[in-house]
């Protein structure tokens, strides 16, 4: 449930223009094995430049399919 929320939520603010680093670091933070390790993901992100965000728009694809598998390995364990 909290996955299909993330997901529908960063759709929206992609459709809305906003900033896609910011679902990025919130794939990321799915594989993150630590509250730090996450921050310093949202930090990094936070305010990225256009080529940051261009960079993470090229990136999430593979993101996502990390986070899915870090999910499916949570489920599992």
């Amino acid at each position: 449930m909290r996955t299909t929320l993330l997901f529908g939520l960063a759709a929206l603010t992609l459709g809305c223009g906003g900033n896609p680093c910011d679902e990025y670091a919130d794939l990321k933070c799915e594989c993150a094995e630590t509250d730090e390790e996450c921050d310093s993901y949202r930090l990094t992100y936070e305010n990225a430049d256009v080529e940051q965000q261009d960079e993470c728009s090229a990136e999430l694809d593979n993101a996502q399919a990390e986070a899915e598998s870090c999910q499916e390995e949570d489920q599992e364990g």
